[in-house]
């Protein structure tokens, strides 16, 4: 399952660090995502997908919305290559 991210994390905060040491006594993390035309987009948790891709923990995930109307499909095909994304 791929999910793409809102944005890439920020590094230079140390809130990864923060989210993955969180992670590793906490478990899996719950994100909410959406689905549009069979690719999954995440509204939240960008920290958390890195935190998890880096520890090898597949997320919790809610789909909380699918299908689209045309022009949001168009939106999500046009930026999602500029989104982050991993693999679960």
């Amino acid at each position: 399952m791929r999910v793409y991210a809102k944005h890439l994390p920020y590094y230079d905060s140390g809130h990864l660090g923060e989210v993955i040491e969180e992670m590793r006594l906490l478990g899996r993390p719950e994100i909410r995502i959406v689905q549009y035309g069979g690719e999954f987009y995440a509204l939240e948790g960008s920290h958390r997908l890195a935190a998890a891709d880096y520890l090898g923990i597949t997320p919790n995930f809610v789909i909380v919305g699918q299908g689209a109307d045309s022009q949001t499909y168009r939106f999500w095909n046009k930026i999602r290559d500029r989104l982050p994304c991993y693999e679960f």
